[in-house]
């Protein structure tokens, strides 16, 4: 699917909005919405082109969703649920969330699960946390990962660190808690979150982690398979040993030199003019 996006060539990400159907492309494609959309190029976006930056592609995405009414109620919502507790928490901490962790006995995880999904679809909340439910084979020892939880049961408001290896918990409340309840919990965790909480540098957190020998492990092989012929391409090609680190070259599409480089003659890029 990504290399249909991007004219065979593979890249990690690639954007395109898609109908319902999740086949009829409604935009152009590229490597982000703005080059999806083609703000300001006059060409492949809805509404002509017409627009720049963030307020262009907002305007586009808008002019999209008018076409696409809702045709249920918040009450049909599908409320998140991860695989583990340990993937909530390194997801809540990659996309800097809040994590909403619902710890409830197995018979009244489904009224529950009723119960968040007009609030978790609030313009209000939707969007700023992550919902997570304890299951008791995979999040049996979740307590050993975060502090500052209290009771055995309940609704738990939990801050993960940098990486996503533990956490803490901002405020709880018990499972009985009315949604009016549990959605000023929420917001009053959110706005302090929002005051402290760094934005991250991607190449300067990575570098941290990497220092710090953060690792965590998936489910799936690392890397990325950039040749299409179904194996993972490590660095050093194929071949090379489980656990090594994805190729970096560019993949047997891509054109040219690879990204950095230039070709013989060629002046450097974002050179200043003038006398050298």
């Amino acid at each position: 699917m990504v290399r249909s996006f991007l004219n065979g060539r593979f890249e990690n990400t690639a954007f395109c909005l898609l109908s319902p159907d999740g086949k009829t492309r409604l935009s152009g494609t590229g490597r982000s919405p703005s080059q999806g959309l083609r703000r300001g190029r006059g060409t492949r976006g809805p509404g002509g082109g017409r627009g720049a930056g963030n307020e262009g592609v907002i305007g586009a995405m808008e002019q999209v969703a008018e076409r696409f009414r809702a045709r249920a109620s918040q009450q049909g919502a599908v409320v998140q649920d991860f695989h583990s507790f340990r993937q909530a928490l390194n997801v809540a901490s990659g996309d800097q969330r809040l994590l909403l962790y619902v710890v409830a006995p197995g018979e009244g995880r489904k009224e529950l699960r009723l119960r968040l999904r007009p609030l978790m679809s609030d313009r209000d909340i939707v969007g700023r946390f992550h919902v997570d439910f304890a299951e008791e084979a995979p999040d049996a020892r979740w307590r050993e990962a975060v502090k500052g939880e209290g009771a055995r049961t309940g609704f738990f408001v939990i801050r993960a660190d940098p990486f996503g290896q533990t956490g803490s918990v901002m405020a709880e409340c018990p499972l009985t808690s009315g949604v009016a309840e549990l959605e000023a919990v929420l917001l009053k965790a959110n706005a302090s979150f929002a005051r402290t909480e760094k934005r991250k540098v991607y190449s300067a957190h990575v570098a941290k982690g990497r220092r710090a020998g953060i690792y965590f492990e998936n489910g799936m092989p690392y890397g990325e398979d950039r040749d299409a012929d179904g194996v993972i391409d490590h660095r050093g090609g194929r071949g090379a040993v489980p656990g090594a680190e994805e190729r970096r070259g560019p993949p047997s599409a891509r054109r040219g030199p690879p990204r950095g480089e230039r070709r013989p003659g060629e002046r450097p890029r974002g050179r200043p003019r003038g006398r050298d």
